[in-house]
C-alpha cells in the first residue's frame, strides 16, 4: 500500500511521515528535489541523520551537487522501490513538496531516458522573451504558465528541447487515474502561523551556519549547478555582500512564494485531503492503513 504526504514547505510533512512510518513499520521515499543532494544540509531542512536511520529511507542524500538526475531517473528509481516493497508487503510512504516528482512516479508520465539540456538562466533575457520562445515551441503550455514564473518556463523549454516533445503533450498523455493506487494527505498551516514558521526556520538556518555552508560549496562547484538553485543557497550566492537580516528577509519571502506555488500545484494536480493539524492527519492515515490491511 502506498501513502503520500505532500503540501507546503514548513508544514511538518517530514515529522508526520516519520511518525507514521514508525507506527506501521513502513519505508519512506523522498520526494523533495533538493533533499537528494548529500551536501545540502542546513538550507534544505532535511531530516536529521538520526531520523533517517530510524526507519528505512530512500532517495535522500543520494547525489553529489554536480550529478545529473532527471525526473525520468527519479521515476525509474521510485518505481523500482515500489515494486520491491509492495512484494514485501511493506507500507510505502512518499514525502516531499516536489509534486511533479510524485506525479512522475505514480502516474502514467511517459518520459524518456535523455538528459535535459543545460538551460542557463541568463538574467539579460527578460521573462517576456523566454515566455515568447515557449509560446513558439509549446503554445498550450505557455497558456498555463505565467510569464513571470521563470522557473516553470525554463523547465517547459527544457522538456521540449530534451525530449523533442511538448510538455503539454506529456501532460495530456498522463491519465487522470494513477498507475498505483495511493492514499494522500497534504499539510498546510494558517497564513500567519506558516509565515512565523518560515521566518523561524530561516533564522535557525543562519544560526546553524548556512552562509558558511554555501561558501564551502562554492569552493567546490560552479555557481549554476542544479543543487545550488535551492532557495536559501541561491539568494546568498546572488547577494554575497548583503547582511544576514537582508538575506533572511529575502529567503523568507521566496519561501512564502514557493509555498503558494506548492499549494496551487497540489490542489490542482492531486485529490489528497488537506490538514492543518498533524495529529488529525496522522489519525486519518492510521485509519486508512487499518482499512487497507484487512
Amino acid at each position: 500500500m502506498i501513502f503520500v504526504i505532500g503540501g507546503v514547505t514548513a508544514s511538518g510533512k517530514s515529522d508526520l511521515a516519520f511518525t507514521f512510518a514508525k507506527k506501521v513499520n513502513g519505508i519512506i521515499i523522498n520526494a523533495d528535489a533538493f533533499a537528494f543532494y548529500r551536501e545540502l544540509n542546513i538550507g534544505t531542512a532535511k531530516p536529521s541523520k538520526e531520523e533517517l536511520e530510524s526507519v528505512p529511507t530512500f532517495l535522500f542524500n543520494n547525489l553529489k551537487l554536480d550529478d545529473k538526475y532527471s525526473i525520468y531517473d527519479y521515476q525509474q528509481d521510485a518505481r523500482r522501490l515500489i515494486k520491491k516493497y509492495e512484494t514485501l508487503k511493506k507500507p510505502i510512504i512518499f514525502v516531499g513538496g516536489s509534486g511533479l516528482y510524485i506525479r512522475a512516479a505514480l502516474y502514467n508520465y511517459e518520459l524518456k531516458n535523455e538528459d535535459a539540456p543545460e538551460i542557463k538562466d541568463d538574467p539579460t533575457i527578460s521573462n517576456l522573451t523566454l515566455h515568447s520562445e515557449l509560446a513558439n515551441l509549446d503554445y498550450e503550455a505557455s497558456l498555463k504558465i505565467h510569464p513571470n514564473n521563470r522557473k516553470r518556463v525554463l523547465r517547459a523549454l527544457a522538456i521540449v528541447k530534451a525530449h523533442k516533445t511538448k510538455k503539454s503533450d506529456i501532460d495530456n498523455k498522463t491519465n487522470s487515474n494513477p498507475l498505483y493506487p495511493f492514499i494522500m494527505v497534504n499539510l498546510d498551516a494558517p497564513k500567519v502561523e506558516l509565515e512565523k514558521r518560515i521566518e523561524a526556520r530561516t533564522k535557525k538556518m543562519f544560526q546553524d551556519g548556512l552562509r558558511a555552508e554555501v561558501q564551502g560549496l562554492l569552493g567546490k562547484y560552479i555557481e549554476n549547478v542544479q543543487g545550488l538553485q535551492a532557495i536559501g543557497y541561491k539568494e546568498i550566492l546572488q547577494n554575497p555582500d548583503e547582511t544576514d537580516d537582508f538575506l533572511m528577509s529575502l529567503i523568507s519571502l521566496r519561501t512564502r512564494q514557493y509555498a503558494k506555488r506548492q499549494r496551487t500545484f497540489f490542489r490542482n494536480q492531486f485529490m489528497g485531503i488537506w490538514f492543518t493539524d498533524k495529529d488529525a492527519a496522522l489519525k486519518y492515515l492510521l485509519e486508512k492503513y487499518e482499512e487497507l490491511k484487512v
